[in-house]
């Protein structure tokens, strides 16, 4: 955290101790103190920091109506973006990808129903699409707007940007990072994609400490073993932690919708950004996105760039340049 937005939150903190209200009415900071809470120097702070203040308010009233939406960077002249993260729902999956992009990239992240653990999760991709369309519209009610998805929150981006599109929005790009397509979720493809994904390293490790052959065949037998406790496993509910409950409440229901949803076509403009080229052949099955819109352009990071650490660092800046060059937009 920078020095600059330690002292805005110390400012912010210290005002809310001597029950110091601030409103903003059109363009004006309202201010309403207790006789003496106000010493000179806060007024020389409130003076000095009058339009910071003011930005921030706005947007907090904005997250109060709008709640889906998550600004992670709302100045800027650049098309905004507006992202859906994968079915975990976090919307802090963009915050590495959108301080990459700039500070003239205006970047919103969208929030699921039933991350916050109070609403209920929606169970299907156009249901959840529907209620994002509503809140931007709500939110910036005139486009263009970029909308991007990552991993499994690509489904729900493409159904998003079709639902703008029909309503007259402009909608220049849709943007999917590392996107998992909805046949991934049928229970066999996910297994094997998911069960690769996460345990090619490790075997490969394991594979070169078992030189024997009666080894290796112990080895892939407890490994058969551990995938089936994982599918038994994944059919389980999860209830201690409420928070941890909601939120695997949400990535079930989620993963449920995401299996249903079939893609129709779509004639806009779609950029499907992989980790690397190797990916095309991996069970994410990136390449059945052709089948939706043929016209679909492909681009690759770097070798040795994976899937769910794409949007980090230090995979990110190659990622976010490779953003840049399919929208032709300059770096800061």
């Amino acid at each position: 955290m920078s020095a600059q937005l330690i002292q805005f939150s110390e400012l912010l903190a210290a005002l809310a101790v001597r029950d110091v209200r601030l409103w903003v009415e059109g363009d004006r900071l309202r201010c309403n103190a207790p006789a003496g809470a106000l010493t000179s120097e806060l007024r020389d702070q409130l003076q000095d920091r009058k339009s910071e203040i003011i930005a921030f308010l706005n947007m907090a009233a904005a997250a109060a109506r709008q709640p889906a939406i998550i600004p992670l960077q709302s100045g800027g002249t650049r098309t905004p973006i507006y992202a859906v993260p994968g079915h975990v729902g976090a919307p802090f999956t963009f915050s590495d990808l959108s301080k990459h992009l700039g500070s003239d990239q205006p970047f919103y992240a969208l929030q699921p129903t039933g991350y916050d653990g109070q609403s209920e999760p929606m169970d299907r991709v156009e249901d959840i699409a529907e209620y994002f369309a509503r809140q931007i519209v709500e939110y910036q009610p005139n486009g263009p707007y970029i909308i991007a998805g990552y991993c499994s929150g690509a489904p729900t981006a493409f159904e998003l940007a079709k639902i703008l599109g029909r309503r007259g929005a402009e909608v220049p790009c849709v943007a999917l990072f590392g996107p998992l397509h909805p046949t991934t979720y049928q229970e066999l493809p996910r297994l094997l994609y998911f069960s690769a994904r996460n345990r090619r390293e490790a075997i490969q490790r394991e594979m070169a400490k078992r030189p024997t052959f009666g080894a290796r065949l112990q080895y892939f037998g407890s490994r058969l073993r551990g995938l089936v406790t994982l599918v038994r496993k994944d059919k389980e509910p999860i209830a201690t932690d409420l928070v941890l409950a909601s939120r695997a409440r949400l990535k079930s229901t989620a993963i449920t919708a995401f299996r249903q949803y079939v893609p129709a076509p779509y004639l806009g403009r779609v950029c499907i950004f992989l980790p690397n080229k190797a990916w095309l052949r991996s069970g994410a099955g990136p390449r059945r996105w052709l089948r939706a819109v043929p016209h679909a352009e492909f681009f690759f990071g770097p070798e040795g760039c994976h899937a769910d650490s794409m949007l980090e660092e230090p995979d990110v800046s190659a990622i976010a340049a490779l953003y840049r060059q399919a929208t032709q937009e300059p770096s800061d």
